[in-house]
């Protein structure tokens, strides 16, 4: 009997060992990579919902609490704003994801419907307006396409609209759009909502993702690629612009339990002012990441779920081709915005809320 549960706990162990290992997080392991050291820093910067790398080096985001588009230099940390508050050209009301078209710096702006782009000293902007929809999410290619996400369901609040509006999707889908098409728009995806529940505040209700889940991410690239980071598969799905699927091959991971430590307080919304703050359902596991972030080339980075009491943060790596087998591992409370093709930006906010920028050297691809 010593002796049969002596076996079945080597094997166990060897099962353990062999899932860290193909996980990519061993210790020893050729395929975990430290980042290493920042290269350049920003500071007291407000946040921002994404970045990129301009040709000259330079890097865009925009700031939405005093509205602006700037452009910033990691080797001098001089900012420069392009544009200003207003609805005339060149101007912008409320500026969110930022991209690049034409080597140019160019911001959509949320509350216009509008993306405009700036010349090299931030004047001759060209813009054009999309109709308006219903939706939080929106990016751009750089051919002239739009793609937004249908309202997600969690975005319902108050009111009881019948069983139907207060139904759960287990999906939503991505459409495409252009200026030239008016109203009508293209079905090029699907993604994923893992999770969602209904939380009750006052004489209201919103529906979140249980937490620690891993529901599906998606972007897209300048050429028109859709990349989608599925959740419960841990792979990269993506569809070319002319409509080829091609789906990743999974990277294997170990679920991790959650703990009642891992409990975090949702704060009402101030239409619910007056309800307790409540908490956020919980997953009885972690999924294998909790957001994800492209480079240009492909390239697909996810940050993982880990253990509490991590000390560094960990990102997945998918190539474009073959399995993802490499991780990376920045120092903790490092956020990944964007992927260059020589440099890693990430952010860390402050106690104040405020966000310092850093610039890393991007691994070598294999």
């Amino acid at each position: 009997m010593v002796a049969d549960r002596r076996a079945r706990s080597a094997i166990a162990l060897l099962a353990i060992a062999f899932a860290a290992g193909c996980d990519g997080a061993g210790a020893g392991d050729p395929n975990l990579i430290d980042i290493g050291a920042p290269t350049g820093r920003i500071e007291a910067l407000e946040p921002m919902q994404n970045l990129v790398e301009l040709p000259d080096g330079r890097v865009g985001f925009a700031q939405a609490r005093v509205p602006a588009v700037i452009r910033a230099d990691f080797a001098t940390g001089d900012l420069d704003t392009i544009g200003r508050k207003g609805s005339g050209p060149g101007e912008y009301e409320s500026p969110g994801r930022v991209h690049v078209r034409g080597g140019r710096l160019g911001a959509f702006d949320y509350r216009l419907y509008r993306s405009t782009t700036w010349s090299d000293d931030g004047t001759a902007p060209e813009s054009f307006t999309i109709p308006p929809r219903a939706t939080f999410a929106m990016q751009l290619d750089t051919l002239g396409h739009v793609y937004y996400e249908q309202m997600p369901a969690h975005v319902f609040i108050g009111g009881d609209g019948g069983p139907e509006q207060n139904r759960v999707k287990d999906s939503t889908w991505i459409f495409r759009t252009a200026a030239e098409w008016g109203a009508r728009t293209d079905t090029v995806a699907r993604r994923y909502e893992i999770g969602q529940v209904q939380i009750r505040m006052g004489d209201g209700a919103m529906f979140l993702p249980r937490l620690y889940q891993a529901p599906d991410v998606w972007g897209v690239l300048d050429d028109g690629t859709i990349w989608i980071a599925r959740g419960r598969e841990n792979r990269i799905d993506r569809r070319a612009p002319d409509g080829t699927w091609t789906i990743g091959t999974p990277r294997l991971f170990t679920p991790i339990p959650t703990t009642d430590a891992d409990r975090r307080k949702v704060q009402p919304f101030r239409p619910f002012a007056g309800s307790d703050t409540v908490y956020q359902p919980m997953a009885d596991a972690k999924g294998p990441f909790s957001e994800a972030v492209a480079a240009a080339d492909g390239e697909i980075w996810t940050r993982r779920h880990q253990p509490r009491g991590y000390t560094s943060e960990s990102y997945a790596i998918f190539p474009v081709t073959g399995p993802s087998t490499r991780t990376v591992s920045l120092p903790l409370g490092r956020r990944v915005l964007a992927i260059g093709a020589k440099h890693v930006y990430a952010a860390v906010e402050d106690d104040d809320g405020f966000w310092t920028l850093e610039r890393y050297a991007r691994p070598v691809a294999q």
